[in-house]
């Protein structure tokens, strides 16, 4: 018994994030290795894990996804302070 099952349903269905990657945002399925958002005004750039408990408390439209360490930094965001999050030498960015 053969089922068909459609695809391009389940695809559209599927959440797009937006993730900062090689200088460049990207859509994407699946987030970035880190979350940035600001920290109530515009000028508190903030980047942490995934899993960070003071990201999670920020508005979505408030977040942005980073690929990269690199990527968060060079888009003038600093490391969360209660996450720590450590750089990782996984980066696949061409230049």
């Amino acid at each position: 018994m053969c089922m068909f099952i459609d695809l391009s349903k389940k695809e559209r269905s599927m959440k797009q994030y937006k993730v900062f990657k090689c200088g460049k945002i990207v859509e994407t399925q699946y987030p970035g290795q880190y979350a940035g958002w600001n920290g109530g005004r515009k000028d508190r750039k903030i980047f942490g894990r995934l899993d960070c408990k003071s990201g999670m408390r920020m508005k979505k439209e408030n977040r942005i996804f980073f690929h990269t360490w690199k990527d968060a930094v060079e888009a003038g965001y600093r490391p969360c302070k209660k996450c720590k999050p450590e750089e990782t030498s996984r980066s696949r960015c061409k230049k």
